[in-house]
């Protein structure tokens, strides 16, 4: 797409890399790799990490970073913030983050409108255009027409049996495949963290910088284990799902939440079976197509099975 569209072989070389640990830490040693290979400087954001309350010390410390980065960028790029333009890029990100944010909450209709999947690929405009009227364009279009499907009863899995959330970074590189498998199932996987991630409601274009460093910092992944915990619970209730999918990415590990027996303590105390998958964001080398395919089928007949058993949904 990037030659037949730009006529560009690839992404164009950056002047500067800048990053956030808000994400996990490895992104710090990712963003040095590609500061050597294109030879550009690199700034980053250390924000207060596995956050509980997020209160004044947590969000003045992300305050104050990106005060920083402020003056590093004018220096790099020898212009001045404007910061009336600052503002206005706040307050379109903070409509577009709205908009997201009642996107996903259609998704608790039973059946449900949209899946996870498709979430992957409408969150694209909250990546990329984020700031921009386009992005609102675009997201208040999905909205319609998602409006539309529920009044209708028009399901995206036809014949929705069952209803999943998905926990972990998204298995980028196996979305089609992934997407089909539940399909054919009958599973709906309704929700999960990671596009959750940009229902950033706190932006304020009258506090902009304090108000980025507020939602930034208190995101998902930069949460602590207690707030993790209450946070799904929530969402699992809210969503009416059937089981929980947990990914372990092997080259995203602090973006994963099972190496510290949350998805354990998880089923403890909700009751909803669970299923860890091991596998990777971008790196089919990393791991077997075939056998997450085999894991995820034994886990939806196992619901069948339970289903058969009493009809009553957990």
């Amino acid at each position: 797409p990037l030659v037949s569209v730009y006529e560009i072989d690839g992404p164009p070389t950056p002047d500067v890399l800048v990053y956030n640990t808000n994400f996990g830490h490895d992104i710090a040693r990712w963003f040095e790799y590609y500061s050597r290979r294109f030879g550009v400087p690199v700034l980053g954001l250390h924000p207060p990490a596995a956050v509980g309350s997020l209160d004044y010390v947590e969000v003045d410390a992300a305050v104050q970073q990106m005060l920083r980065l402020i003056g590093e960028l004018e220096r790099v790029t020898g212009r001045k913030l404007d910061y009336d333009h600052l503002a206005e890029t706040v307050d379109l990100s903070a409509r577009a983050s709205r908009l997201w944010s009642e996107i996903l909450d259609l998704a608790r209709t039973t059946p449900a409108p949209l899946t996870y999947f498709d979430l992957l690929a409408h969150m694209a405009p909250m990546l990329l255009l984020r700031g921009t009227p386009q992005a609102l364009e675009y997201l208040e279009l999905v909205k319609s027409e998602l409006e539309e499907r529920v009044e209708s009863g028009l399901a995206a899995v036809p014949g929705e049996r069952f209803r999943f959330y998905w926990e972990g970074p998204p298995i980028w590189c196996a979305l089609r495949p992934l997407s089909e498998l539940f399909l054919q199932r009958q599973a709906a996987v309704v929700a999960g963290t990671y596009s959750s991630v940009f229902a950033l409601a706190e932006l304020d274009r009258n506090n902009p910088i304090a108000t980025m460093a507020r939602a930034y910092t208190g995101i998902f992944p930069n949460r602590s284990d207690d707030y993790k915990a209450a946070f799904l619970t929530s969402q699992f209730k809210e969503y009416g799902v059937d089981g929980v999918i947990y990914h372990e990415g092997r080259t995203s590990p602090e973006h994963s939440n099972v190496r510290y027996g949350l998805e354990v303590r998880l089923r403890r105390e909700t009751g909803l079976p669970s299923l860890v998958l091991e596998a990777d964001t971008h790196d089919l080398r990393l791991f077997s197509m075939d056998q997450i395919e085999r894991q995820l089928a034994d886990f939806i007949e196992q619901q069948n099975t339970a289903l058969a058993a009493g009809p009553e949904r957990a």
